[in-house]
């Protein structure tokens, strides 16, 4: 009844403020008229995103754009189910459960825990794993990625004798949730944050390809990699007396080799990564005839056909996975609101709406008496800030319907600023509403507030800094 209650007072709030901002907010400034009607819906759905959910409220967003008229119900269908961005998340999120459940990803992390170098040098095993974990983060969804390691770290910290709670504990599984949320932003390959921004960009004028975000967001991804390692392995160090107990033979015999259908499961992803990236590091590496093949397939194309294959290819009698095996996670929540998301970015982003010119020429006078690279690393810091305590995905998309206008405006490197807002508004690990992933490490109380909760600020201060002050000014130095 509680329940009941607080959702049906969330919903008169949240309509009260559409209403509120239908008839209070003017259309000047190159607002439009039927920008104001977006605001009027997007501030709501955003309000019970973060309050009630993002399953319904996904679905009556669609009905709520419908009724602004700046896109037709046939263009809305379009952005959502009929978006190449679903078919693309729904690709990535099944290689990466027959991944797991081929065992490719067990096989890759016992491995690493169990190489000589490992023995009796506990800040080596640590570093190890992280390793690994960035290596499998590439491609990787997110999810799928933290749920098999805390699986595997939760019984290597038994056998060796710690306990939840315990520094040694505490720090691998803070190490796991800070290098997958760094990769979660920096890889477009598996991870559906960043192919939401990219086709927000694109809405926005702004073509972002594979390979472009790939430049920039996986040396980020790195660099705060290397930094975390450095963090926990050679300043916190954590307590490790017990490491003596890590039986690193017990656990070798553990290994089970690759099987076939795991490998061929790592050729296919790679083929489609090929297939994304090469024709634009490489433009002139293809006849005329064959880019104009790739330019007309597109990129859903080889996800579609890798599918299609792992269901065909049958190893001892049996196919690889079946399609309902491998879709599993694509449940219509996640993607309704990928869908939503991506539909209200379109929305935000269009020219008719004035949104962005509006912005841009109410903060004009404050950003032009300071310095752009000052408003810039101001919104990163924001960026990073408030992505702790509200959806990551929201937050992407409020800085960059911020920012962007305004730097563009000022002739600054706008892909780097998209790609690097989406690093920074994954980077998530505060609080056990910081990120998708958080109820898993928080939930079961593998971290805590208390006992993260300093390691948490030094290193969302170290990331922005360098994002800031390192990645951005190489990022313009590089065009």
């Amino acid at each position: 009844m509680q329940t009941q209650k607080k959702t049906y007072l969330h919903i008169i709030i949240a309509i009260v403020i559409g209403v509120v901002l239908l008839n209070a907010v003017p259309a000047v400034n190159g607002l439009s008229e039927v920008g104001v009607k977006v605001i009027a819906v997007f501030v709501p759905v955003l309000y019970l995103w973060l309050t009630v959910g993002t399953d319904w409220t996904s679905w009556l967003a669609l009905a709520l754009i419908f009724m602004t008229g700046i896109m037709a119900p046939a263009a809305v269908y379009a952005g959502t189910f009929g978006s190449p961005l679903i078919i693309t998340v729904i690709g990535m999120m099944a290689f990466s459960k027959v991944l797991v459940d081929t065992g490719v990803i067990d096989t890759a992390v016992k491995w690493a825990m169990t190489r000589e170098i490992v023995r009796n040098r506990p800040y080596v095993f640590m570093i190890m794993i992280f390793v690994v974990c960035a290596v499998v983060s590439v491609f990787m969804d997110v999810g799928a990625v933290t749920l098999v390691f805390i699986a595997v770290i939760k019984v290597a910290c038994e056998q060796i004798g710690y306990k939840k709670g315990d520094p040694f504990c505490t720090a691998l599984f803070l190490g796991l949730f800070w290098i997958t949320n760094a990769w979660n932003g920096g890889s477009p390959l598996g991870h559906a944050l960043p192919i939401i921004m990219m086709n927000a960009a694109t809405a926005g004028g702004y073509e972002i390809t594979f390979a472009k975000w790939m430049s920039i967001g996986i040396p980020a991804a790195l660099i705060m990699t290397v930094i975390a390692i450095v963090f926990i392995c050679l300043i916190w160090r954590p307590e490790a007396s017990k490491f003596k107990n890590y039986d690193l033979d017990a656990i070798k015999k553990e290994i089970k080799p690759l099987t076939k259908q795991g490998i061929i499961t790592i050729v296919l992803l790679v083929l489609v990564v090929l297939y994304w990236v090469l024709p634009t590091i490489f433009p002139s590496m293809l006849p005329a005839k064959i880019a104009a093949v790739y330019s007309t397939w597109g990129t859903t194309f080889p996800l579609i056909i890798a599918m299609a294959l792992l269901c065909i290819i049958h190893i001892d009698g049996k196919p690889i996975t079946t399609f309902r095996e491998m879709t599993s996670t694509s449940t219509v929540t996640v993607l309704l609101f990928i869908g939503a998301v991506s539909v209200l970015g379109s929305a935000i982003s269009s020219p008719d709406t004035g949104i962005s010119a509006c912005l841009a020429n109410i903060l004009s006078p404050i950003t032009s008496s300071i310095p752009i690279f000052a408003v810039i690393i101001i919104a990163f810091l924001g960026c990073i800030i408030l992505t702790n305590f509200i959806s990551n995905t929201v937050c992407m998309l409020l800085f960059f319907s911020l920012v962007v206008p305004i730097a563009s405006a000022a002739g600054q490197n706008v892909s780097a600023i998209i790609i690097l807002l989406c690093v920074l508004a994954c980077f998530a690990s505060l609080v056990p509403s910081a990120a998708i992933t958080a109820p898993f490490y928080f939930g079961e109380q593998y971290i805590t507030v208390k006992n993260s909760f300093k390691s948490n600020i030094m290193m969302i201060i170290i990331v922005w800094a360098l994002i800031s002050f390192v990645v951005f000014p190489l990022c313009n130095l590089a065009g």
